[in-house]
């Protein structure tokens, strides 16, 4: 006991080289408390990396508290002897300790695994118009992954911020019937069929788009374990892609080339994003249409999934 209080002390006459506010001590660097030192009567506080380490001394009572993260000890001297409690965070309260409060932490970074589609102005599928029968899709064959890397959550209270951050976003949309697309001699995008006597075993379009969301999250629960999110997802076009395979006189054939395809190079989708515990849903409903105007069938991309993995 005697070994800590001294060491507190000695904490404490550094007062004079650091910033002080009346009686508390604080060591920083930049915007950020180091250590903290607020003292009151009998009771010295030492708390390190905004309450991550905690070491408090009640002189009166002959009680010293350490908080490491998760874990406590609590040190009791009396007549009897000393007593020594490790305590667990759900015991925290039981001994007196104030519980570190929660920091909001969105639901961006992550790894997503999902449906894609194109739907008309009139939200029904694209392939259901007959001028546009060629951008039918195998949904069950057409997958959307995003790998979002980068996360800043800004924080209104508790449960409720603003997120933002980078990500990857892959789309692959696998053509249902015997076409792929290119530029027509006008420079618009239209089929592209195979030879007579030739089907498409694979015919599909790729596309990768650097992505910044701006969202606003809301949590609920006990512990903060359900959100859901809404708002916008910026992208900019890196690549995109055409790839076919196909057999011809006994051999496996594919092409695959490398074209804009009249692709949207700035876009933004719609987004909802929910979940609770380890159950967490997305869907994103493009905003501006798949191709530039005038230059391809005027279709939105649509995606729907699941958020496989958080990295918060």
């Amino acid at each position: 006991m005697k070994k800590i209080i001294a060491l507190l002390l000695t904490v404490t006459l550094m007062q004079n080289a650091f910033s002080q506010e009346s009686d508390t001590t604080s060591i920083r660097a930049g915007k950020k408390n180091i250590v903290t030192v607020p003292e009151d009567n009998n009771l010295t506080d030492v708390r390190i990396l905004d309450d991550d380490v905690v070491v408090s001394v009640d002189e009166e009572n002959d009680t010293v508290k350490i908080k490491l993260g998760k874990k406590g000890i609590t040190i009791i001297e009396s007549d009897e002897g000393t007593k020594v409690d490790i305590i667990d965070m759900e015991d925290f309260e039981r001994h007196g300790w104030t519980r570190k409060k929660s920091r909001f932490k969105g639901h961006w970074a992550g790894y997503e695994l999902g449906m894609n589609n194109f739907l008309n102005n009139d939200f029904s599928l694209a392939g259901t118009k007959p001028e546009n029968n060629f951008l039918d899709l195998n949904t069950a064959r057409s997958w959307n992954a995003n790998l979002n890397f980068m996360q800043y959550s800004l924080p209104m209270s508790s449960g409720t911020g603003w997120i933002t951050g980078l990500g990857f976003e892959w789309n692959n949309y696998y053509f249902d019937g015997n076409n792929s697309i290119a530029k027509d001699s006008t420079g618009y995008i239209g089929p592209v069929y195979p030879p007579d006597g030739i089907t498409y075993t694979k015919s599909k379009l790729n596309t990768t788009y650097l992505t910044l969301p701006i969202l606003l999250e809301f949590q609920f629960g006990k512990k903060k374990n359900g959100f859901i999110s809404f708002g916008v997802i910026g992208g900019l076009k890196l690549h995109s892609n055409t790839k076919t395979r196909y057999n011809e006189g006994g051999s496996k054939e594919k092409a695959k080339i490398k074209d804009d395809l009249n692709l949207s190079p700035l876009r933004y989708a719609l987004t909802v994003r929910t979940g609770y515990k380890f159950i967490k849903l997305y869907a994103n409903y493009g905003m501006v249409p798949l191709f530039t105007k005038n230059a391809g069938p005027e279709v939105h991309p649509f995606n729907i999934g699941l958020i496989l993995f958080s990295f918060n």
